[in-house]
């Protein structure tokens, strides 16, 4: 993985835990998207990251960050990033 989509998914990732400490009134679930950036920034530190398992993480971020208000915006970030970075995009969410 090139260093820049690595830098991309990171900030993409950060930004998403910043939205929803701050949107925590709004029913997300900060735990969660702890937990799934702190996995994510795991993988991103590996050698090679694996892009199944980057797809796997931020779609789970997606999923739960669609509900909260104004979740939209964050997700349609992550979705260009992954999208520039050539990584999955679940059509579900």
């Amino acid at each position: 993985m090139h260093p820049t989509d690595v830098k991309h998914i990171r900030e993409a990732a950060e930004a998403a835990q910043r939205f929803a400490h701050d949107a925590v009134s709004d029913g997300c679930d900060v735990s969660d998207i702890d937990e799934l950036s702190a996995s994510i920034e795991n993988e991103l530190k590996r050698p090679l990251p694996n892009p199944t398992t980057l797809s796997t993480y931020l779609n789970s971020m997606r999923r739960s960050l669609i509900t909260a208000h104004h979740g939209v915006d964050i997700v349609a970030q992550l979705d260009q990033v992954m999208r520039t970075t050539g990584l999955a995009i679940d059509p579900s969410v």
